[in-house]
């Protein structure tokens, strides 16, 4: 039997997608190094390593614990550090193919959700699978799943539990107390992929409660006897992590969250919101940063969202059937997400990857309103339409990725700090950077600014509003950054000034290097 191309296309798109991802183990040093992991990856990189060297989770030699990171990618990177014997270099190779598995298990988690959700609507095989290889070769979606931190891994995490519940819904009554008990295990086992996946767990056990009560009629009694024990279960798994959080550090949420929303205005990334959200809906659409902004683009961009959003809601609960209860819990999820990162966070440059596990929710929309709009064009050719915007998409998302390869579009950003500390600094020398992620893994006596893994520093800029006075009164010898330092010398708060120099000041490299004074 001829296959159609559509398949054709999706699978060896998939098949290369794969080799993009894997690509940087071939390449060796610098591509393994500087392709996919970005900054923040490599603070969870930092702490992977140090725990796989019998150092726990610590950051700048061992020398200070830390809760910065999200625990189940930390502890699978740290497995790729053990067997690696702690080298950097080697470690990466195990990360790379990690992320790779996860991104290629999420590529068919993305494909069963899929086919639950558009069967009611249009039960051929093939849109499935687009939906898959959409997700799969879209540009930003390839870089979020391989940035050495949790997103790809906890989009599967996210998706494996939805397709849980909805095993668990579509056996109403007749679930097993077997089943109802993994689907508590794996909310547990997303909330330690990301901590916002605690909403997601909100949402599926109200459902699942008013499910049975409602619809099931089962009765309070018997409703408690199947939701408790899963639920208790799901704590159970959480709880070690949250203890560890409050004991240590003063807070459940880890303080890399807390350092990242000071300082936050109310509704500060409400404007982003529009364009993040069509990009992921359109992953081979991606909206340039430098227009996200525009009035024009936000309106457009959000009201091209609802209209998709609104007819693919109205699609679901037209068709009925318990899958649709699954798709409820993961629009919550999606809309407390889209509220908590839009108007109760700052760090606008990571709501794109915060957004990023909706992208499979959101693409279904497209694909939903897709089929619609073919065969109101024309029934008998729906399929054929379908397919050819389906080639389409695929083909672009596929160049879009392809172009990250093209010297200049895409750089990591912060080896030239780390090039300069390698060339210039012995290994014991202290040194310290607002942004210490890549820094802090190449060379291990970095001390982080900003407090995401560095709770002394997130004291400091709690209580004083900086952390001058914190680095005065420190070991640290050399402060190398992004070249705005450069005009910390000249602030006289607690001395500074006084302790510190300007010793390298490169604009055009990003660059600026302060030294304590008296160092030679």
């Amino acid at each position: 039997m001829t296959r159609h191309p559509l398949s054709l296309c999706v699978f060896g798109l998939l098949a290369a997608g794969t080799l993009f991802r894997v690509l940087p183990v071939f390449g060796g040093a610098p591509m393994l190094a500087e392709f996919f992991v970005t900054e923040d990856g490599y603070l969870m990189l930092t702490v992977a390593r140090n725990m796989a060297l019998g150092l726990g989770m610590t950051v700048s030699d061992g020398t200070i614990p830390t809760n910065g990171v999200q625990p189940l990618a930390t502890f699978l990177f740290a497995g790729a550090h053990v067997v690696a014997a702690g080298d950097k270099m080697e470690s990466l190779i195990g990360v790379h193919l990690i992320s790779a598995a996860a991104a290629l298990g999420g590529a068919f988690a993305v494909r069963s959700f899929a086919a639950r959700v558009l069967a009611p609507h249009d039960p051929d095989p093939l849109w499935p699978w687009l939906a898959a290889g959409l997700w799969y070769v879209g540009p930003l979606l390839v870089l979020h799943s391989m940035n050495g931190l949790e997103t790809g891994i906890y989009t599967l995490a996210l998706l494996i539990t939805l397709l849980q519940f909805c095993h668990v819904l579509e056996r109403g009554a007749d679930a097993s107390m077997g089943a109802g008990l993994m689907l508590g295990a794996l909310t547990g086992v997303t909330f330690l992929a990301r901590n916002d996946g605690v909403f997601l767990a909100i949402a599926i056990f109200a459902i699942w409660s008013l499910n049975l009560l409602i619809r099931e009629r089962l009765g309070l009694v018997e409703m408690l006897r199947r939701v408790v024990p899963a639920g208790l279960l799901s704590v159970a798994i959480v709880m070690p992590w949250l203890v560890n959080n409050y004991v240590y550090f003063g807070s459940i949420v880890p303080i890399s969250g807390t350092a990242q929303s000071m300082g936050a205005d109310f509704g500060s990334n409400a404007l982003l919101l529009p364009s993040q959200i069509f990009e992921h809906m359109f992953p081979m659409l991606p909206v340039p940063g430098a227009l996200q902004l525009m009035p024009a683009v936000v309106a457009i961009t959000a009201a091209a969202s609802a209209v998709v959003l609104g007819w693919f809601l109205f699609r679901v609960w037209q068709r009925g059937g318990i899958v649709g209860l699954a798709v409820l819990a993961y629009l919550l999820h999606g809309a407390v997400l889209a509220f908590y990162y839009g108007f109760f966070f700052g760090a606008s440059y990571f709501l794109t990857r915060y957004l990023a596990p909706l992208a499979p929710l959101l693409i279904l929309a497209s694909l939903v309103v897709l089929i619609d709009l073919a065969r109101l064009v024309n029934a008998e050719r729906a399929r054929a339409l379908i397919a050819g915007v389906g080639i389409a998409g695929l083909a672009l998302g596929a160049v879009l990725s392809a172009r990250l390869m093209v010297p200049g579009v895409k750089e990591q950003g912060h080896f030239q700090v780390v090039d300069w500390v390698d060339d210039n600094l012995p290994d014991e020398t202290w040194v310290a950077a607002v942004q210490t992620g890549t820094l802090g893994y190449w060379h291990d006596r970095t001390i982080n600014l900003d407090g995401k893994v560095n709770p002394a520093a997130l004291i400091a800029r709690r209580e004083r509003g900086n952390v001058l006075g914190y680095l005065v009164a420190s070991e640290i010898d050399y402060i190398a950054d992004w070249h705005g330092i450069a005009a910390w010398s000249e602030l006289t708060d607690d001395g500074f000034s006084e302790s510190f120099e300007l010793l390298v000041d490169q604009p055009a490299q990003n660059l600026a290097v302060l030294r304590r004074r008296g160092v030679e």
